[in-house]
């Protein structure tokens, strides 16, 4: 095992990442990382103060600098012990002779045959000999050379090798827990006599049980961090899709304004030339009664001219009744006449609006919201951890729950929480209802409106949707601690229904034909979905899931199939059909995933609950109404111990799943 794991150590771990090379007194620093004396002490040199060049924590020094960090002592021995170790496959164990390594006891130049684990010499045939003579170092083992580059010794030189103390060049024996440093016998009768120490396997093996305690909350802590890179890298990739599709919005709301800004234009245009329409007729009109009176005064005046130039007495008293009535008719009354056809004439002017053209412009194109991400790991949801496409047989029913004897009043969706507990909406009877995982009733909680769909938190917290565009989450006893609104629903008159936590905490839940995604905290960070039958198109009634990879399943009741969305909301792909035949469905009702992310769906229409790849491949119908008598089931929920839970129409029955398939 020893041998093992040596081989898994990587080069990585022996090399400076400053210079690239095998440490050179290699220095540890207060975060754990190692680099070289002489490359900590230049890259000092060059900025002026110390910070760790892989994680940028600053590094204080002590008096003597650089020097006076800890020494990596570690990282020279695994060095060593490495150049010990058998070559790999395809490679002799053997050592050749072009390759042996010199004695280093004497300065004979013989190779060596032989290496002491107690003095960390190599020896030739004549240096053993005479090792093994001494009194003072015949007890000590010396083993071949050959059994060392075999690596059958790995795990014994491991627990031989000691740092040697830097001040006497002796082996550290001892730990002084008054200076917290590992110190050689002289060290212990000189500098540190007035100090406690302790051996160092004993100190070794305390501090060894320490490490042992904490290792596992530091793994723990590994494992959420790159949980949270992941869920990082998650929103990072998500950024550049939001804002293509934050552009194309903005690009259809601009063709929208520019469409009604020509729709008005063009109503306007139509206004004026009709207004034009109309004036020209008044002023044509107006044009042809002006030249008739025109023409009727100077027929008058040419006739008074000939009566006065040419007319004898007689001549002018015969017409001089008509012509003085003619002349003051023509004089006075036509002109009033006429005058009054100009009162409806007026200019023609453009009055644009007061207002700040492009801010009005601005506000009609609407803004660019930034919502903020959360993205808490304690708010992930119950995950199971049982996968019920590895099982086979036929299940076994365990129990039908009522609530003391009686039925429930419609029971619609049901939820496994952390506590081990299953919650279960009773739409009629306006409650939640909760019973442990064998049945045993526990507890009801009255709500005010009739309950559609319930999800649970890792910290038994429970999401329960049915009251308006509204969300209730209500703590393990059942206390109402906030209420979430989701904003943006296209459909006024409809409820919230289908909900699901995802492992990034983030809520998923339906309104009507929208599809939402909320942040832990309620902003609305993602929506989708069309009323119809395409791709992207959904109906009116929708249950929601997610599997572990975030992606979004919906269980469409009359579209009589199953969508999966990415967890951005683009279509990956639809599977069923209206029917009752292998893969088809009629009036799914809700669906949930295993730890496989295998999708399990109850087939309200077909009495029966069906078994899905997470690819929605039909696998097989998991529990009928023949052989299992489903009727109606709505919702479901997987237990950690492979129970799975099935609400009829006024029953849970829980079945035990057949041992898994060898």
């Amino acid at each position: 095992m020893a041998s093992s794991a040596f081989s898994e150590i990587t080069e990585e771990f022996l090399v400076c990442q400053i210079c690239l090379q095998d440490f050179k007194q290699p220095k540890v620093l207060p975060c754990l990382h190692t680099f070289c004396q002489p490359c900590l002490e230049r890259l000092l040199a060059r900025v002026g103060k110390l910070s760790c060049p892989t994680c940028r924590q600053d590094v204080p020094l002590p008096q003597n600098g650089v020097q006076g960090l800890k020494s990596n002592f570690l990282v020279g021995k695994l060095h060593d012990i490495l150049q010990k170790q058998p070559k790999g496959k395809g490679e002799t164990s053997e050592p050749r002779e072009e390759e042996g390594v010199p004695c280093t006891a004497c300065d004979r130049g013989n190779p060596a045959e032989f290496y002491c684990m107690e003095c960390t010499d190599y020896l030739c045939q004549m240096c053993n000999d005479t090792h093994r003579g001494l009194k003072l170092t015949r007890s000590h083992i010396a083993v071949t050379i050959q059994d060392l580059q075999s690596g059958r010794l790995a795990a014994e030189l491991w627990a031989r090798e000691t740092a040697t103390c830097e001040d006497h060049n002796e082996l550290n024996k001892f730990y002084c827990d008054t200076c917290h440093r590992v110190i050689c016998l002289h060290c212990v009768v000189t500098a540190h006599k007035d100090h406690q120490y302790v051996e160092i396997e004993k100190a070794a093996e305390r501090e060894r049980a320490k490490f042992k305690d904490k290792l596992p909350t530091l793994q723990t802590t590994a494992g959420l961090r790159e949980k949270w890179i992941d869920e990082l890298q998650s929103v990072k990739d998500n950024w550049p899709l939001q804002v293509q599709r934050t552009e194309e919005q903005l690009e259809k709301q601009a063709e929208s304004i520019m469409e009604a800004v020509q729709k008005v234009k063009n109503d306007k245009i139509r206004q004026l030339r009709a207004m034009n329409a109309a004036r020209e007729k008044q002023m044509d009109a107006a044009m042809e009664a002006a030249k008739i009176d025109l023409a009727s005064a100077r027929s008058c005046i040419q006739f008074t001219d000939n009566v006065l130039e040419y007319g004898s007495p007689a001549d002018v008293m015969s017409v001089a009744g008509e012509l003085t009535a003619r002349m003051e008719q023509t004089a006075d009354k036509k002109i009033t006449e006429r005058a009054e056809l100009t009162k409806g004439f007026m200019n023609l002017t453009f009055d644009p609006p007061s207002v700040a053209l492009k801010q009005e412009v601005s506000k009609l194109l609407g803004g660019i919201k930034q919502t903020a991400v959360s993205l808490p790991i304690t708010l992930s949801p119950v995950r199971t951890n049982v996968a019920i496409g590895t099982y086979s047989g036929t299940p076994k029913l365990l129990k039908t729950v009522r609530e003391e004897g009686r039925e429930f009043d419609f029971p619609t969706s049901l939820a496994f929480t952390a506590g081990g507990d299953i919650a279960m909406t009773d739409h009629a009877s306006k409650r939640l209802k909760c019973f442990d995982k064998d049945g045993s009733f526990k507890k009801k909680v009255d709500l005010w409106f009739q309950p559609e769909c319930v999800a649970a938190l890792i910290n038994d917290d429970l999401l329960v949707t049915g009251d308006g565009h509204r969300i209730h989450v209500l703590d393990k006893q059942g206390r109402e601690s906030r209420v979430i609104q989701v904003t943006g629903a296209v459909e006024k008159d409809t409820i919230t229904r289908g909900i699901a936590i995802d492992a990034s905490g983030r809520i998923i839940v339906t309104i009507g034909h929208q599809v939402f995604v909320l942040s832990p905290s309620g902003d609305v960070i993602l929506k989708f979905g069309d009323k119809g039958q395409g791709q992207q198109q959904l109906s009116s009634y929708l249950h929601v899931t997610v599997n572990s990879s975030n992606q979004i399943i919906i269980s469409d009741w009359e579209n009589h199939n199953l969508k999966m969305f990415d967890p951005t909301g683009h279509h990956l792909f639809t599977r069923g059909s209206r029917g009752s035949g292998p893969g088809q469905l009629k009036y799914p009702c809700c669906a949930i995933t295993d730890s496989e992310d295998n999708i399990i769906v109850a087939d309200y229409g077909n009495n029966r609950v069906s078994l899905f790849s997470r690819n929605g491949r039909f696998i097989r119908h998991v529990l009928t109404q023949e052989e299992h008598g489903l009727n109606h089931p709505q919702g479901l929920t997987l237990t950690h111990d492979g129970h799975l839970a099935v609400c009829n129409l006024t029953s849970v029955n829980i079945f035990e799943m057949s041992q898994k398939s060898k």
